[in-house]
């Protein structure tokens, strides 16, 4: 199996693990002292999401030839724009567990009253939303863009399959993040993305076998918006 096909497959299995553990036992575990988390947040902040981290971090190191397209004076900000990615993903995820927490155990969540509660309902819908998805924005971009500077040479034919089936598994992801969240910031995420990647895509479209990231994205992204906007405006 080709290397992307190994990340993307991947990427499913953590798709497949956040949702799993977002239904399970652990969202009923408080954690000592002072009820101060639930196991839930705890292993979604130290764990799953790290590992949605580590994946495109090697996929960038794939795609970038071991970080050697780097060495070039002027590309060096596709990495910076990756570890900047990183840091708003990271606040962004860890401010919203940790409202989303706080805002469930001590507040009405379905009749929300008062600065405390009214901030932290802000906090877990808007500020740590809208900084997550930035983040996922600049790490998406700086793989975009390294793949359409340095096509990839060893993807094939053979790989196709295993890449869409994968990217269709991913697009479950996009939609539930598009398409159930209260407030449209997913939406307006997932959105932006969609028109990116068509935009390379269509660039790239004869040759498409030089760029799988591009390829896998722009299935990813298409079908799991498409599928929330028929849902949010049907």
């Amino acid at each position: 199996m080709h290397k992307l096909n190994v990340l993307f497959s991947l990427t499913s299995l953590s798709v497949l693990l956040v949702t799993i553990e977002r239904f399970s036992f652990t969202t009923k575990i408080l954690l000592q002292p002072y009820n101060f988390l639930r196991l839930h947040e705890l292993l979604q902040m130290s764990l799953l999401i790290l590992f949605t981290v580590i994946i495109p971090f090697f996929t960038l190191y794939v795609i970038s030839d071991k970080f050697q397209l780097f060495a070039k004076k002027n590309l060096v900000w596709l990495p910076l724009l990756f570890i900047i990615g990183i840091y708003f993903y990271s606040t962004g995820n860890g401010l919203h567990e940790v409202a989303r927490f706080t805002l469930n155990q001590f507040c009405n969540s379905k009749d929300v009253k008062g600065i405390l509660c009214q901030g932290l309902l802000f906090n877990d819908y808007y500020t740590g939303n809208i900084l997550y998805f930035i983040g996922g924005i600049c790490m998406v971009l700086a793989l975009l863009l390294t793949e359409k500077i340095n096509p990839n040479k060893t993807y094939s034919k053979k790989d196709v399959l295993p890449t869409v089936i994968n990217a269709v598994i991913y697009s479950l992801a996009i939609f539930a993040y598009a398409a159930f969240d209260v407030v449209l910031v997913g939406f307006v995420y997932s959105l932006i993305v969609t028109i990116v990647t068509g935009i390379l895509f269509f660039s790239i479209r004869k040759n498409y076998l030089h760029h799988p990231i591009i390829f896998y994205n722009t299935i990813a992204y298409t079908i799991g918006t498409f599928c929330a906007l028929v849902l949010r405006f049907h």
